[in-house]
């Protein structure tokens, strides 16, 4: 397993955060690994995970993060096609309009190369996602909860859309550090086709640096949102945003949408921001 030395550093500070949680900048260039000039070469088959985490880390310092990473930003109050932060993933890694921040895209091609080998095919289904985007989505299922359960209150009908669902502003999409693969639908990964390809992403996506951040339910994670098999985080970004997303966001920031209220009556940020599998906050 890759030893992430940053995500070391920064494990004490976001589990402290978790516990203890309630301007627009210009846009800058962001220097990154360059990989594209690999891709597709007999150069890419000697790519080891130590080599992307050493010229990711080398290209995304503490300056940029505190001069970029601002509150805006962690919440999806961003417009992408305005600065080259982000990047469009392309045609032939996803069938919609997707963007992510650009050396997490560097990291899943190379990540998406090696399961081709191995005859898995990753298809991104979803990445970033502005403030705007998640409270559509919410505010879809808000209207239409798909139960015939009626809910006593707000914050009832809200913990049951937490199953599945993250309000806007507190989503991990919002940070373009996590990616969506093949298929939202649980039947999938019962499949042949979603066992290999869920099966695959376990053995070795951590060795590319993608975590799936929503496993199983359990003593190890025993709150926050059910198990997600298609839902993967870039860790040593998003190990970063989740600090600074403590450090900065308050919970009178998570409004705008339909039942927003009961996110000041519920743990958002301790129970379901930071409720996620313990790799993204260690260095296991």
């Amino acid at each position: 397993m890759v030893r992430y030395a940053l995500c070391f550093v920064l494990a004490p500070f976001i589990l402290l955060g978790c516990l203890t949680a309630p301007v627009q900048k210009e846009s800058i260039e962001l220097p990154i690994p360059d990989f594209v000039s690999l891709i597709n070469t007999e150069a890419l088959k000697e790519i080891t995970a130590e080599d992307i985490e050493n010229q990711i880390l080398k290209a995304n310092n503490q300056s940029w993060i505190d001069d970029y990473i601002d509150k805006d930003f962690l919440t999806g109050h961003v417009n992408r096609q305005d600065n080259s932060f982000f990047i469009q993933v392309d045609k032939e890694h996803t069938e919609r309009n997707i963007y992510l921040i650009r050396p997490v895209y560097e990291a899943y091609k190379v990540m998406h190369h090696a399961a081709l080998a191995d005859g898995v095919k990753l298809v991104i289904t979803s990445g970033h996602r502005t403030f705007i985007e998640q409270v559509v989505e919410w505010e879809l299922r808000w209207n239409n909860p798909g139960t015939e359960v009626s809910f006593a209150n707000d914050v009832e009908k809200a913990k049951f859309l937490l199953q599945y669902r993250a309000m806007p502003g507190t989503t991990r999409h919002h940070w373009g550090t996590d990616i969506d693969l093949n298929s939202f639908e649980i039947s999938y990964y019962e499949t042949r086709e979603g066992q290999k390809m869920f099966n695959w992403l376990k053995e070795n996506a951590a060795e590319y640096g993608f975590f799936q951040p929503y496993t199983v339910n359990d003593a190890k994670r025993p709150k926050g949102y059910k198990e997600e098999k298609w839902h993967w985080s870039y860790k040593p970004l998003s190990q970063i945003m989740l600090t600074k997303y403590i450090e900065l966001v308050e919970i009178e920031d998570i409004s705008g949408f339909k039942g927003e209220g009961a996110a000041k009556r519920l743990p958002i940020v301790s129970d379901w921001v930071c409720g996620i599998n313990p790799q993204l906050f260690n260095d296991e």
